[in-house]
């Protein structure tokens, strides 16, 4: 016998890859629903994008649904949950970095159940929750069906004669507001007052229509609105999260609107131009002067550049006979107000990835969507008149 032979242990046979997947904890009970939780939820998305009734259907019902517990989750909460989430981004990279590094440092397996699938849930959950609750809001019926009216384009005299009435609408509620010696207009009430307010003009507004569901949420006053104002973004509304975000760096008059048209997309209303339309009739639901104000000088605005570019002749004639004079001031003061915020790199960025954005949810104009709300709201005074 050699008494110098080595012995040596034979190796295991290596276990087959699917076995290994599974001992990894990589296909936990949690991470294989997740996964299929959003399999689902983007199926149903895709379908929504070419089967509009489906869109309906999963915006009115299933998604509804969902924004409505993800809103009263983090209604409670007085400041912007997303807010804080976004601040605090960075800082949670960096943990998440640290963490893996000293981990694939001390331990030779478990990688990918304990450092990767965690990381891949979070995504799949932000993903999950944008195409089950809010994704396929963009395909639903456009809102002059569910609105019954028409959507067709409009003429320099159409948009002239929707100037007058929203002007007329205008001065017969300026006796009620006040003024300061600059022009600016100042709320009534405190924020949380005017959340109270907007959300009343909902209730009332959402029992006189089938289209969307009202319940009371808090719009979300961000804490750091004034550099938010170099986005030019005046409100968002963040569905992982289920709130309105308001600036409140903005002139008063801008707010309600603001609030209303944030809390559009809140209750399933995901167009941009169709969410200021609904803004606009909210507050026209209201018992509030301020807030019938806000929403008729902010869609006057729209309504006064299209003619501008519609017919320069009666645009003249509009301004000079017809604009209310307390607007006209209000509206100087804003462009004072907006003076430092107006050219900057933070704007353009923003613009391009919102344009992005809207673009690829089937809003070809992107960004400048949000003015089609003039040709709703000629097509709504129409019907008023008819």
């Amino acid at each position: 016998m050699d008494n110098n032979a080595v012995n040596v242990t034979p190796k295991e046979p290596k276990k087959p890859f699917i076995q290994r997947l599974r001992e990894s904890g990589c296909f936990s009970p949690f991470y294989v629903t997740v996964m299929l939780l959003f399999a689902l939820s983007l199926v149903l998305y895709v379908l929504s994008r070419f089967i509009t009734p489906l869109a309906e259907f999963l915006s009115r019902y299933p998604a509804h649904g969902i924004r409505f517990i993800m809103a009263k989750l983090t209604t409670w909460i007085p400041f912007s949950v997303a807010e804080c989430i976004i601040i605090l981004l960075p800082l949670m990279f960096v943990a998440y970095m640290v963490y893996a590094v000293r981990f694939i440092k001390h331990n030779t397996d478990g990688f990918g159940s304990k450092v990767l699938m965690p990381l891949v849930s979070i995504i799949l959950i932000i993903g999950i929750l944008f195409f089950s609750m809010f994704a396929p809001c963009y395909f639903r019926n456009p809102l002059s069906v569910n609105l019954g009216i028409e959507d067709a384009a409009v003429s320099g005299e159409e948009l002239f004669e929707t100037a007058v009435w929203l002007s007329a609408e205008i001065k017969n509620v300026t006796p009620d507001i006040t003024f300061s010696a600059s022009g600016e207009s100042h709320m009534p009430c405190d924020y949380g007052t005017m959340a109270t307010l907007i959300n009343d003009a909902f209730d009332s507004y959402a029992s006189g229509v089938d289209y969307i569901s009202s319940f009371r949420s808090s719009p979300k006053p961000i804490a750091l609105s004034e550099p938010m104002t170099y986005t030019h973004i005046s409100g968002v509304y963040s569905f992982f999260t289920g709130e309105a975000n308001i600036n409140v760096n903005y002139p008063d008059f801008i707010v309600p609107f603001t609030m209303a048209h944030e809390m559009s997309h809140q209750r399933g209303i995901a167009r941009e131009e169709e969410a200021n339309m609904v803004a606009f009739l909210v507050c026209l639901n209201s018992n509030n002067p301020y807030v019938r104000y806000s929403g008729l000088s902010n869609v006057l605005s729209y309504v006064n550049s299209a003619l501008y570019r519609a017919d320069k002749e009666l645009y003249k004639r509009f301004r000079n006979y017809y604009y209310p004079s307390e607007l006209a001031k209000e509206n100087s003061a804003y462009s004072l107000f907006f003076d430092k915020y107006r050219e900057n790199v933070a704007n353009d960025v923003t613009n391009a990835v919102n344009n992005s954005f809207l673009q690829s949810q089937g809003q070809s104009q992107g960004t400048k969507s949000y003015g089609l709300v003039v040709d709703l709201t000629v097509s709504y005074y129409k019907s008023l008149t008819q």
